[in-house]
């Protein structure tokens, strides 16, 4: 899977990043106290957060948990949900080595 980074100019309208994300393509498993296990794909993501295809939608705010490859299971804010996107922001922020091993594992 090739991954590229999208930098904080690029993308939606007015929209400011602390961080670049990176395109990629991958599916994994987000579990709230509601669903415990639906498949979503990630399709950006950065050390503070992502953003995914999902089919529910889901309350802005409410956490959630990505059980990431590499990373293990990451708590998360959703931040935006609607027309089949979630964008969510990690409790905390990943670590850059174990991004770069993500992103790495991703190549």
């Amino acid at each position: 899977m090739r991954t590229s980074p999208i930098l904080p100019t690029q993308g939606r309208s007015e929209e400011r990043r602390d961080q670049p994300r990176h395109s990629v393509l991958f599916r994994t498993v987000l579990i709230d106290s509601e669903i415990e296990g639906e498949a979503v794909e990630i399709v950006n993501i950065a050390r503070l957060g992502f953003l995914a295809r999902t089919s529910m939608q889901r309350e802005k705010g409410r956490r959630i948990r990505l059980d990431m490859p590499v990373l293990g299971q990451l708590d998360a804010d959703i931040v935006w949900c609607g027309n089949g996107l979630l964008g969510g922001r990690f409790s905390k922020p990943v670590n850059e080595a174990a991004f770069s091993r993500l992103l790495q594992s991703l190549a």
